[in-house]
């Protein structure tokens, strides 16, 4: 930074007004124009602003504080173990290094609201991501590309995909030219996941597409198989069949390699519930108790949404014994998570909550309760996410039951709409 940037951005992090910085110096129309870099502050001017905003004359040369944050900036790029990356910010985060001149610190500050994404606290991402929104002016290039990428990590993780995605494009744009190639294979990964959460199925192929490529060269085996789970998803949407199976087995057979249990349990998740949509209901069940072996204990919504599958796989294959062990073993889990519903933050979580004990009644045989959480909770959740194979599920299942119960015409209500949801899945207008 020049003098004045370095100026002004001293004054902002204290929160000075200018009125404030200058009195007793020069005016502020005279500091104005020495923070826009109109004018150069005499050597006495100069000491007494610093002195004011407790900084040295001049920024001095900090290469340790650069290792640093390069070096906290590339764990951050592929994380695969929370703790160690935990540690490694403990270690670093009151060096006093970090803090010792405005572009170190301004990158450190940066890397900071992904550290905070991937470690979960939101709160502090959040309030980082405000922060850093005050210094916009003073970041260089690859820093304003990095601050909107995080961004979209923020919104993405928020499950506000659209503005994820419209930041992941907008960071795309002004990526600096010398960004590394394994940074962009990143940002091409995020724009794929967050593409295919928006129903953009040939976007989300192009940049999952781009991302492997770059992962394959790179050599980054677990982005090389969420890369192949991305495609393969998309590959469903289009009703390719055969390349969607390549692209699991292809996870399947690179994952199984990998000693990371959350991957081991998307990959198996994701081949399970894949194995359900084409109605391959014993191979889909092998999968999804492979993915109850791997799921770590914090993603208890992604444990429960197995547990479902996997009651509606031994439904689908009239296995109510089994479908009764898997509710029980499931009702289990929650119990012993004890987790607040009406908690915003388990919203995810009440989500597959109200669908896990939708079917915990109908295998009770409470086709009332059954109907009940079906119309008021689960029909709504499944409309807002577009999750049209679930609509046709279960408004099919509902139209069965009221068959039974002699509600005719209510039977034949649900029944179509079950039949429009699976066009809506299908694109058959």
């Amino acid at each position: 930074m020049d003098t004045g940037m370095r100026l002004k951005y001293h004054r902002l992090k204290k929160r000075f007004s200018m009125e404030e910085t200058a009195s007793g110096i020069f005016s502020s129309k005279e500091l104005k124009k020495i923070e826009a870099g109109l004018k150069e502050p005499g050597l006495k001017e100069l000491e007494a602003l610093c002195k004011k905003l407790e900084i040295p004359l001049a920024a001095k040369d900090n290469p340790i504080g650069k290792v640093l944050v390069k070096n906290f900036k590339n764990s951050l790029l592929h994380p695969q173990n929370k703790g160690k990356i935990m540690e490694h910010y403990a270690d670093i985060c009151n060096h006093p290094l970090l803090r010792a001149d405005e572009d170190v610190e301004l990158e450190f500050d940066i890397q900071q609201i992904r550290y905070f994404i991937i470690t979960g606290d939101l709160e502090s991402a959040e309030k980082k991501i405000k922060e850093m929104d005050r210094f916009k002016e003073f970041m260089d290039q690859e820093q304003y590309y990095l601050y909107h990428k995080y961004n979209g990590n923020y919104n993405y993780i928020l499950n506000d995909y659209e503005n994820a995605l419209k930041t992941y494009l907008i960071a795309e744009k002004i990526a600096p030219k010398s960004t590394s190639a394994a940074e962009m294979g990143d940002l091409y990964y995020s724009i794929g996941i967050s593409s295919n959460q928006c129903e953009e199925h040939e976007l989300a192929f192009k940049y999952s597409e781009l991302a492997l490529k770059i992962y394959q060269q790179e050599f980054v085996p677990k982005r090389i198989v969420e890369c192949h789970l991305n495609i393969a998803i998309t590959h469903e949407h289009f009703g390719n069949y055969k390349l969607s199976l390549e692209h699991h087995k292809n996870a399947l057979t690179i994952g199984s390699k990998l000693d990371i249990d959350i991957l081991k349990f998307t990959t198996e998740y994701n081949v399970g519930f894949s194995n359900f949509i084409y109605q391959q209901y014993e191979e889909a069940i092998v999968h999804l108790d492979n993915a109850l072996k791997y799921i770590p204990n914090e993603y208890l919504a992604d444990c429960v949404s197995t547990y479902c599958l996997l009651i509606r796989s031994y439904l689908e294959t009239d296995n109510k014994v089994k479908a009764n062990e898997a509710v029980k073993a499931g009702a289990e889990k929650i119990k012993s998570k004890d987790i607040a519903l009406d908690s915003p933050a388990n919203s995810s979580f009440r989500n597959v909550y109200m669908e896990f004990m939708a079917l915990t009644y109908l295998l009770e045989g409470n086709e009332t309760e059954f109907e009940n959480i079906l119309l008021k909770e689960l029909i709504k959740t499944f409309e807002e996410t577009n999750s049209f194979h679930d609509l046709g599920y279960y408004f099919g299942y509902l139209g069965k039951i009221y068959f039974k119960q002699s509600r005719y015409k209510e039977s034949a209500i649900m029944l179509e709409k079950s039949k429009d949801a699976y066009k809506a899945v299908l694109n058959i207008s």
